[in-house]
This record gives C-alpha cells, structure tokens and sequence, in this order.
C-alpha cells in the first residue's frame, strides 16, 4: 500500500516514524505543504499521483480542508484529527515540565468552548479570564495571518506567558519571535488510528464498488416569513451555502455529485463507505451541517441498489416521503422497504441528530445495527403479525437461517424476543420454534 503524507515536513516526519514502525507494508511519499500560495500546483501535482497512491493521510484538519475545497479526490482521504486529549497532554507537559502559567496562555486550533471543557475536566473551573482561545475557526485564505496575529497580540497586549497551537508553521513563527509556545502534537496512538482509517477506506473501496447508493437531497421550502425579509441575494447566498455543505459531505463519502435545478442534488456513492462514514446512518453529518450552518434545510432520501438506476429510485422515493412529511428529515429505501425517519433538530442551545430513540437503544443494547432492527420493526407492520419461524424470517430478510438464529439469540438474550412454541412446517415433520418479536 502507497500513502501519501500532505503538510509540514516536520509533521510528516512523525508520522514516518510511526508507520515505520508499525505498518510494514505501507510506503509513503512526502508533499510538503505549508503555504496557501502552494494550492494551485500541489492540486496539479495530487492529481498526477492519485492513480500511483492508495490514500493521502493530511496532517491536520486544517490542509485537509483547504485541499477538500480545491480538488475532488479519486481515492480515499483522512487527517489526523484535534483531540481533547492532545490538548490536555499538552496542558501537563507545559506546567510540569516547562513550568509555564496554563492560567495566562494564548491557544488556537481548538475552540473556546473546547478549552475551557479541557481546563474543566483537569479540576479548574474558575479563573479562565486569561486564557484566550477562538470562539471558531474559519478556514480561508488569510487564517495563519490571523493565527499569528493573534497570538502575537496575546502576547505584547494582553502579557501572556506563553503560547499553544497545534499547527507547526505557527509553532516555527512564534519561536522565530522569541515567544515561548508549546506545540500541540499528535500521540503515536492517534496517527496509528488514522493510517488504520484509511486502510479501512482503501480495502471498502476495492471491496464493495458494485454495491451502489443514491442520495436524493432537496432544499425544503422557506416559511413565509424568510421569504419576504430575504432578498434574491441573500436566496443565492444561501442556496450556495446549501451546496459547499453537500459538496463537502460528497467528498467525505466519496461521492459524485448531480445539481437538479435550483433546489435538487443526486449524490451517487457505495453502501459500504456512506456507512462506515455515518456510523450505519446514526451521524449524517449533511443534515447537521446543513441546518447548522445555513438558513435552510434539507430533505433527505437514502436509496440501495444492484443498479444505479434502482438505488435512484429508490433515494427519490425516500426524499419525497421526507419532503411530505415536513422535511429536515431522512428516509432510507431498500428493496421496497423504508427505514425512517432519520432527523436532525434545532435546540435553542444544543444541535442534536436523533434516530427514533427505541429503535437505537435496541440496537446498542444488541449489538444489532439500526438497519436491521428497522428491517425486523418493518416487517411485522407489513405481515400484520409479531411472530414468525425462523425460517419465515429468513426468506422476509433474505438471509440464511443460521444467520437469522444468529441474530434472534441476540433479541432473546435483551428479552426482545421470546420463544412462544413450536410448529411443524416441513415434510420432515421436525418441529421450528415460534418466535415472538418484542420491539414495539
């Protein structure tokens, strides 16, 4: 396996180190990236690569996305993620070993409401009035100006005693400065997570490229107030904020993306990878991110298929059934079957992504997927009927018998299936349990 290692040499470096030690089989190629300036070309120069590499492994969130905005990419990509931990690590190592003031420091790459959780959970509640952070991070062209700037401010205005950035050009600057900073770096543990993430992609790429899904998205009608206090600009806006936002998901799931007139998209991607990216259909991060970050929402169809006629059909069925039903919703079709709904609600405080809370508490508590408990769930309304053989379940779900015992056991044990009795149903004159289905 070939990889690919985009960011700051010095960064790369460490993941080298890691991968060197840990995966063998996997040669890398280092693409220095450290400048906006650089975009252009290194787009040209990716471009030229993708079809000698495997996957391209970015060393933060931050050229992840600048690249993400350029290009589309042909093979799988991942970044090494901000964690909490990384920062707490961080926190320790400058009061215990460099003896800084955490209470008076200047930090970026992480968001106000992050760091003070951080400073929470390491028993300082109080006091937070010096340490300075960013309410958010807009990713553009001018951000490390900014970053610098912020930190040099922090520093001359403010008297900070030091300085923390997870981004290894900021680090460099701040030091060329003489300011006292901590670099805010990735553990061994988290680069393993990584690279074992975009081998994961890698294999469900080769693996499952004929098993194909569709995503039917239409924007939801504007309330009619919206539509007097807005403008045909403030329309525009937003309806190009709505596609950034699908843009961006299709990059994440690797998908290819189809504009239908003003408010219509077709996303067309594959089973495995939509699902390993939404968790089985629990995160979909476009409803989120779209009624997040824009002035609309969305509705959603998910549709399966052997063809990619058949998965569209099915995805404009399902986004229709979310449409009617008051949109900012998603529907998933399968062989005539739908699974729904799947929502994202605003709170006043708390944006939350809900799945009908029974059917996610039987799934966790199982062990079973959503998918399936929604398949089980779908049947006994379609059969008017909450017991079945396990033969019967087998040839309604189309799995082998075994398996369909399998995942019976599985009810039995959190008493979501009972054994009721016993019925003869072949020649043979052996008897098949009775089983009663308890998910309603």
């Amino acid at each position: 396996m070939k990889l690919g290692l985009v960011g700051h040499n010095k960064s790369i470096q460490k993941i080298k180190n890691v991968i060197d030690k840990f995966f063998s089989n996997i040669d890398t190629i280092d693409i220095d990236f450290v400048d906006v300036d650089q975009i252009p070309s290194l787009v040209a120069y990716l471009k030229s690569l993708e079809r000698n590499l495997d996957g391209i492994m970015f060393t933060g969130n931050i050229p992840y996305e600048y690249m993400n905005k350029a290009m589309i990419s042909k093979i799988p990509w991942s970044y090494i993620e901000r964690k909490h931990s990384q920062l707490t690590r961080a926190l320790l190592k400058a009061s215990y070993v460099y003896g800084y003031d955490i209470l008076n420091v200047s930090i970026d790459s992480y968001d106000t409401k992050l760091v003070n959780s951080v400073y929470h959970d390491i028993g300082i509640l109080n006091n937070l009035s010096h340490v300075y952070s960013l309410e958010s991070i807009e990713i553009d062209s001018d951000l490390l100006n900014r970053l610098k700037s912020f930190h040099v401010e922090n520093y001359v205005l403010n008297n900070v005693t030091f300085c923390m950035t997870a981004i290894t050009s900021i680090y460099e600057f701040l030091v060329d400065k003489k300011i006292p900073c901590i670099l805010i770096e990735a553990t061994d543990s988290l680069i393993k997570e990584t690279v074992q993430t975009i081998i994961y992609k890698h294999k469900t790429k080769i693996s499952q490229e004929r098993h194909i899904v569709a995503l039917s998205v239409e924007i939801d009608n504007e309330n009619e107030f919206s539509i007097i206090n807005e403008n045909e600009y403030q329309v525009m806006l937003n309806k190009m904020k709505v596609t950034a936002e699908i843009y961006k998901f299709a990059q994440k799931i690797q998908a290819a993306v189809v504009e239908l007139g003003f408010k219509g998209y077709l996303l067309f991607s594959t089973k495995n990878i939509l699902e390993n990216e939404t968790n089985e259909l629990k995160n979909i991060d476009l409803l989120k991110d779209v009624g997040k970050n824009t002035n609309y929402t969305i509705s959603l169809g998910i549709g399966y298929g052997v063809t990619a006629r058949e998965a569209k059909y099915n995805a404009n069925l399902g986004m229709i059934r979310a449409f009617k039903t008051g949109g900012n919703k998603a529907y998933v079709v399968e062989n005539g079957k739908y699974i729904g709904p799947i929502y994202y609600e605003k709170n006043t405080n708390k944006q939350h992504q809900l799945i009908d809370s029974k059917y996610s508490k039987i799934a966790d508590l199982t062990g079973l997927s959503i998918n399936r408990i929604f398949s089980l769930c779908c049947i006994i309304e379609q059969q008017k009927k909450d017991y079945f053989t396990s033969s019967e379940l087998a040839d309604y779900l189309n799995l082998s018998i075994r398996s369909v015992n399998r995942i019976i056991n599985k009810l039995e044990e959190k008493n979501y299936a009972k054994i009721i009795g016993k019925r003869v149903v072949s020649k043979s004159g052996r008897p098949s349990r009775i089983i009663k289905l308890v998910l309603k």
